[in-house]
């Protein structure tokens, strides 16, 4: 009889622990959830794959996503004077090997500036741009700016919070997502505002801004599905699509980025 009263209280209390630590690991999971840094990575992944949507909508074959970051130094930063060691910095906060990196200096009357490029997570080049302007005389500009081309799809996400973390320490930094697209076929001026159209109305988008030259389109606007956006003119834009065929290869590339290319097309 004691036994079996030892029995029933041991498995009563195992199963109190088993329920604690269930609720332990679900409270750690809520609080991940709902830290800043996870937001950003979710955001970040939805937004990609938003854009994938729109680029496969057209009927174009995936190439790459191009990730561009670039921030506006705050004065009280540290190495605001020296482009080098701003763009060392964040290369070290992107975890870019001191090992194998390499450097470029500029300098002209208007400004100065230093490249530091290396690989991220081994095998991906990362390049990192300090710039110090003087556009008028007592008056100091400083820019960082980052730039990983061409990485697969489902790697861009994580890469974008990290460089938008990395940035945003030194003052309002912004992060692009570039996706690029072929389509076998060579479309005319008239096909491609068409697709271009097509495309704003597939992310749900207002058009704000028409480029259209010779072989290309490009059309800007504002899209409630995507978060941030920068004022350009006076306008909010977020989104940014281009089309631009190649006569010589009788193909058309296409792009869209949030909040605008930041690439060569």
């Amino acid at each position: 009889m004691l036994i079996k009263e030892l029995s029933k209280r041991f498995s009563s209390r195992k199963k109190a622990l088993l329920a604690a630590v269930g609720m332990l690991i679900a409270v750690s999971f809520s609080v991940l959830a709902f830290s800043p840094a996870c937001k950003d990575a979710l955001s970040a992944y939805r937004e990609e794959a938003a854009l994938l949507k729109i680029i496969k909508s057209t009927g174009a074959q995936y190439k790459s996503t191009n990730v561009t970051g670039w921030v506006r130094v705050d004065e009280k930063a540290a190495g605001f004077y020296e482009p080098e060691t701003l763009a060392g910095m964040v290369a070290a906060q992107l975890s870019v090997p001191e090992a194998g990196r390499k450097v470029e200096r500029w300098e002209n009357q208007f400004a100065r500036g230093a490249k530091v490029e290396g690989l991220i997570k081994g095998d991906r080049t990362v390049a990192v741009m300090g710039q110090v302007m003087e556009p008028q005389q007592g008056i100091t500009v400083s820019h960082i700016m980052v730039v990983l081309d061409g990485e697969a799809s489902g790697k861009p996400g994580s890469y974008k919070s990290k460089i938008s973390a990395a940035l945003g320490g030194y003052g309002e930094s912004r992060v692009a997502l570039t996706c690029s697209g072929i389509l076998n076929n060579e479309l005319n001026k008239d096909e491609l505002l068409e697709a271009a159209e097509k495309m704003m109305i597939k992310a749900g988008a207002t058009v704000q801004e028409k480029t259209i030259k010779d072989n290309l389109v490009s059309l800007t606007g504002f899209s409630p599905r995507f978060v941030k956006d920068i004022t350009y003119a006076g306008k909010e834009i977020n989104l940014n699509v281009a089309l631009r065929c190649d006569p010589v290869e009788h193909v058309t590339y296409v792009y869209v980025a949030s909040p605008v290319i930041f690439t060569e097309y």
